[in-house]
């Protein structure tokens, strides 16, 4: 017992001694005592990395606005308020522009955010199965009501969530259609068929925004 007692009080006494030998090579090297057995220096701690992030949707600080919303905030206009379940990010060339999946309330509604004429907009609009067939033309009558072409182009889809059962990558062919009093008719003709979405544009003042409770823990 006494040979085994005499044994581990050496062994602790030998790793003390090399611990101690190791933090003064460690010490003599960044004094500038010249350079000291790589083999004895202790290992460098490397900075430990930040957490993951979902990469495929901008960051953002403090509280959500129009161009900042992201899936899981919440979005209000007057009684009514809304989860954003997904998000469609579009791109083409240099334009960019935002189409939410809102959820709640008795439908499923759509919040796109768009510049147009260097003015941001909002629109609340709701997706429709009845869109004429073939080639549109410059001016189209849907629903009782004339509409007119405002814009169409080519644009590719980053998708954040499961809206329409959308991949990413992708591209589609766009085209919106603008009729009175703010009333608006968008079209999106991609692999799968064609897709209509009409509703109107929202004063801006009518729309207030919260985040959500994982976009709270995450800011």
């Amino acid at each position: 017992m006494l040979f085994f007692l005499a044994l581990s009080a050496l062994a602790a006494a030998t790793f003390g001694s090399v611990m101690l030998y190791q933090r003064g090579e460690e010490r003599r090297r960044l004094d500038g005592g010249g350079p000291a057995d790589p083999r004895l220096l202790l290992p460098e701690r490397k900075p430990k990395e930040p957490p993951a992030r979902r990469s495929d949707v901008p960051t953002r600080s403090g509280e959500p606005t129009l161009e900042t919303l992201q899936r899981g905030d919440i979005v209000v206009d007057g009684d009514e308020d809304w989860l954003i379940s997904g998000t469609l990010h579009y791109r083409e060339e240099q334009d960019t522009w935002t189409l939410h999946a809102l959820e709640g309330g008795a439908r499923h509604r759509f919040l796109e955010v768009r510049r147009r004429h260097g003015a941001l907009e909002a629109a609340i609009v709701d997706v429709v199965d009845d869109l004429p067939r073939g080639q549109l033309l410059q001016g189209l009558t849907y629903a009782g009501q004339g509409f007119s072409l405002e814009a169409r182009g080519d644009a590719r889809v980053l998708v954040d969530g499961d809206v329409f059962g959308l991949s990413s990558g992708g591209r589609l062919a766009w085209s919106r259609y603008s009729g009175t009093g703010g009333a608006l008719l968008l079209v999106e003709d991609h692999g799968a068929g064609r897709r209509g979405l009409l509703g109107s544009r929202v004063p801006m003042g009518s729309l207030s925004f919260m985040s959500g409770e994982l976009n709270r823990d995450e800011h």
